[in-house]
């Protein structure tokens, strides 16, 4: 086994069915953008570039179908798989108490009974998220070399009736899932977890935002914390979308700035930014252990600080009718490791202030998810080079050393605007820059797939690789022209931006 890298993506499997809806269907609806336009066909692909988008049979669970794909492909031996991560935000069904996780399970437990299996829940960059709690998980000794994990991303938003059905959010939306099988390396157990330190139960009452917030309060006035971390068995998806951490991260945001809450800073954009970074307020998301058991999300944020990235962190254990179970987790300074290949590196954020951008909500006609498309599309453009600067400066790389960017398919315009702010150096966007950087160091399938959520992460790789994407233009940019190049990249930088609202970025090295 090579001692050379920390964990390493070998394998993908996928589903490739269900039918191609195109923009038609949401003709003559009554339907309208903001500002009275109607949506038609044109509309649609000039607003969000999206031309067609795949709807799975309401019969399916395409998570499933996915990850056997991956068992059946990839010759990976599922008794060396010792997590399993479902990765989603709807899920298979909005209705399902979840973890989506434990059905993934059954087709395996005869043969790994006792793997590490759980959801995460950290809006689009979930897959992302998931990347990075591997990394944490290996460097801390809880994986050993020639370990396999698989994350599988799922999200069957039409299935789920994930909005209501006039909501232009419908337009955005494809389903899709792919399962990832990550190898890990020989830098495992390289850096000791972090120990916890103090412990707390509170009754979560009626608020249980604002009962975890005040619980860890005392220990964020103590010091910084670096990240929080919920088991959320709640089983319910307006306790997961946002993240229940994100939600309670503000929170004691709130609690650390009073002046600046009342105020209302933290309903101004840039005010907020300022405050959040300018503290490093650290991440927020949640998981959902198959078994329940509250170490779990001990053991995974003790794994935190085993980078010297994250310091301290909290874990929550949450469940309906018991006392919510606080941990704060402390760990020293570890040395930084420099693996040769794989994931080199990651970086995880959240702001809380915004998690209203994208949330499930409750009204007569049942839960549904609201987006606030004009906000999600400030955070994810604006929010960019502070977020990729920090990771890449720290890999002493610049964006032109990247050869390969998968950015998060949420909206095509974004990814212009996106690379505007991050290429532009402080001074006027050069149109032309970013239009060759969009063609020729990026992947796009948003025309085809729309936003898969989730999924985009593990979708643009895979469909690079199997030549399933073809050159184009969209919104007058030219995309896809140098596909047989990219498929050669060794430099690939991973960023995702959604729910809670939290942005995730990993570098991966051929």
């Amino acid at each position: 086994m090579s001692r050379d890298f920390i964990l390493d993506i070998i394998a993908q499997g996928a589903w490739n069915g269900g039918t191609r809806v195109d923009n038609s269907i949401y003709e003559n609806r009554g339907m309208s953008f903001k500002g009275g336009i109607p949506v038609n066909r044109e509309t649609i692909e000039e607003r969000i570039g999206v031309r067609t988008r795949m709807a799975a049979p309401l019969d399916e669970r395409i998570g499933h179908i996915a990850f056997q794909d991956l068992l059946d492909t990839s010759g990976i031996d599922p008794a060396r798989i010792r997590v399993l991560i479902a990765a989603t935000n709807i899920g298979e069904d909005k209705f399902d108490p979840g973890p989506t996780s434990r059905y993934l399970h059954e087709r395996i437990r005869h043969t790994c009974p006792r793997a590490l299996v759980f959801d995460l829940y950290a809006g689009c960059p979930g897959f992302n998220v998931s990347v990075e709690a591997l990394y944490m998980l290996t460097l801390a000794g809880l994986l050993e070399a020639g370990d396999l994990a698989v994350i599988v991303g799922a999200e069957n938003v039409h299935r789920a009736q994930a909005f209501k059905s006039l909501d232009t959010s419908n337009i955005i939306f494809g389903d899709d899932a792919l399962a990832t099988a990550v190898e890990i390396g020989g830098f495992a157990g390289s850096a000791s977890p972090g120990r916890v330190i103090a412990e707390v139960a509170v009754d979560a009452g009626e608020d249980v935002i604002a009962a975890i917030a005040s619980g860890l309060m005392p220990w964020a006035r103590e010091g910084r914390l670096d990240g929080v971390i919920v088991d959320n068995q709640l089983g319910k998806i307006e306790y997961r979308i946002p993240a229940t951490a994100a939600r309670v991260q503000h929170a004691l945001m709130e609690r650390l700035f009073p002046k600046e809450a009342a105020a209302g800073a933290f309903k101004n954009f840039r005010a907020a930014f300022e405050i959040y970074d300018g503290y490093g307020a650290g991440f927020g998301y949640d998981l959902m252990s198959s078994d329940g058991d509250p170490r779990m999300v001990q053991r995974v944020a003790s794994a935190y600080t085993a980078s010297g990235k994250y310091r301290r962190l909290a874990a929550v254990f949450l469940k309906k009718g018991q006392p919510a179970r606080l941990n704060l987790i402390e760990g020293s300074t570890a040395a930084r490791v420099s693996p040769a290949r794989g994931v080199i590196d990651t970086l995880t954020r959240s702001h809380g202030c915004f998690a209203g951008f994208i949330e499930a909500k409750i009204d007569e006609d049942g839960v549904f998810g609201v987006m606030d498309g004009k906000g999600v599309f400030l955070y994810a453009t604006r929010g960019a080079k502070a977020h990729l600067s920090a990771l890449l400066a720290a890999n002493r790389l610049s964006l032109q050393d990247i050869d390969l960017v998968i950015e998060h398919q949420a909206n095509f315009a974004m990814l212009p605007l996106t690379l505007e702010q991050v290429l532009a150096e402080g001074k006027a966007a050069d149109r032309e820059k970013v239009a060759r950087f969009l063609a020729e160091k990026m992947v796009v399938n948003i025309h085809e797939r729309g936003n898969c959520s989730v999924v985009c992460m593990q979708r643009l790789p895979y469909d690079l690789a199997r030549g399933a994407l073809t050159p184009d233009t969209i919104q007058d940019f030219p995309i896809n022209r140098n596909l047989e190049r990219l498929k050669d990249a060794r430099t690939i930088l991973y960023d995702s931006v959604g729910a809670g609202m939290t942005r995730s970025a990993f570098l991966l090295r051929k």
